[in-house]
């Protein structure tokens, strides 16, 4: 009884994060709604977590648990479900050509595997045992890849010293914390397929906050070396103020419009 009270209890609170994580780029599409535009946005992160979501909908039904034993995990997935097809069609709205032909093959082929998965599920395996480790594990490969989307532009944070086009910091802490709980949610079940993709998830989702709060405090430093070469040295006063000045001044005319022509050189 103790047990069961726990699992719901690490449930609750793993599917209050879940959704935080499901929901953190918000912020993003809200910047390509107003930009009108994708930019160098990874699309990745958005179909692996459709997908994810589709597959764990799935298995915390009925059709694929022991009755509503996972009815937690199925709600959490099922709303993020439908924020991921939000997500997922606002990039293909504002997307250029290319990136929007890429993520529309990528979403393509994520919905052609989950088709598979559930006709294999009910026509080619008629065990309910067999049915559960089919879709969990295509589960389990598919939260892996969720948690380590995000690393998939790290060698363009490399490159630029910027974390401007990763996730966002939230969805990594978000999706750090979801995955212990999940971890324990597994543990407490004795479910190794909740179990396994979390305890991997734990130091994905750690690796991803070091890298963005290592290469922020970069670029941080970089905006304001810019700021300060756009700033420029102090201006002169003007040639007009100059041919106000009085004779004695006259050599500071000359000064500034040599001073200008310099710079125009450099």
């Amino acid at each position: 009884m103790m047990n069961n009270f726990m699992r719901l209890g690490v449930g609750v609170l793993g599917s209050a994060f879940a959704l935080l994580m499901y929901g953190a780029p918000i912020t993003t599409f809200k910047r390509v709604i107003e930009k009108r535009s994708t930019e160098s946005f990874s699309g990745l992160p958005y179909t692996i977590a459709l997908f994810n979501c589709l597959l764990y909908t799935f298995y915390g039904s009925p059709l694929i648990s022991n009755g509503w034993d996972n009815i937690v995990v199925m709600v959490v997935n099922a709303i993020g479900l439908l924020l991921e097809c939000c997500f997922v069609c606002i990039y293909l709205l504002f997307a250029p050509p290319k990136p929007k032909r890429k993520m529309t093959g990528m979403v393509a082929c994520a919905l052609v595997v989950f088709v598979t998965i559930v006709i294999a599920s009910f026509c080619g395996v008629h065990d309910h045992k067999q049915k559960k480790v089919l879709v969990g594990t295509a589960g389990i490969v598919a939260t892996v890849i969720l948690y380590a989307s995000p690393l998939s532009v790290i060698k363009s944070v490399i490159q630029t010293n910027s974390v401007e086009f990763m996730p966002s910091f939230y969805f990594s802490l978000f999706a750090f914390l979801g995955s212990v709980l999940w971890m324990v949610y597994g543990a407490l079940s004795r479910d190794i397929v909740i179990m396994t993709p979390n305890f991997v998830g734990v130091p994905l989702g750690l690796a991803q906050m070091v890298l963005y709060c290592f290469y922020r405090n970069k670029n941080s430093l970089r905006v304001e070396d810019a700021k300060l070469v756009d700033r420029g040295p102090p201006l002169e006063p003007t040639k007009e103020k100059c041919e106000e000045n009085s004779e004695e001044d006259n050599g500071n005319c000359q000064s500034y419009e040599e001073d200008i022509e310099m710079q125009l050189k450099i």
